[in-house]
């Protein structure tokens, strides 16, 4: 078996989730912050502007059979037009309870 880790732009999760919900997967959503090539941005509000370098992004990650990686890979990148990573890792035991 294998984790796919998908790492997106917020506005790109509902393309992901249903692109997985149509493979019959499921799918944990972690909020987190990346720092890349992308600049800077700067938000204002109540009279005071911030700058970050630490950009909103989403992680989703689902356990798929080995058989159904390419599969699951390639229905991700269609629905997010190739704009994200996608972190495929080795997963040993998987115990469901």
């Amino acid at each position: 078996m294998k984790r796919l880790a998908v790492l997106v732009k917020n506005e790109k999760v509902d393309a992901v989730t249903v692109s997985l919900s149509e493979l019959n997967l499921d799918a944990v959503i972690y909020d987190v912050k990346s720092v890349g090539k992308e600049r800077e941005q700067t938000r204002s509000g109540r009279g005071t502007s911030v700058t970050s370098s630490h950009l909103p992004r989403k992680i989703i990650a689902a356990v798929v059979d080995d058989d159904k990686v390419q599969a699951t890979a390639d229905a991700i990148k269609k629905s997010v037009d190739g704009k994200g990573v996608i972190i495929v890792t080795s997963v040993d035991d998987f115990i469901p309870f």
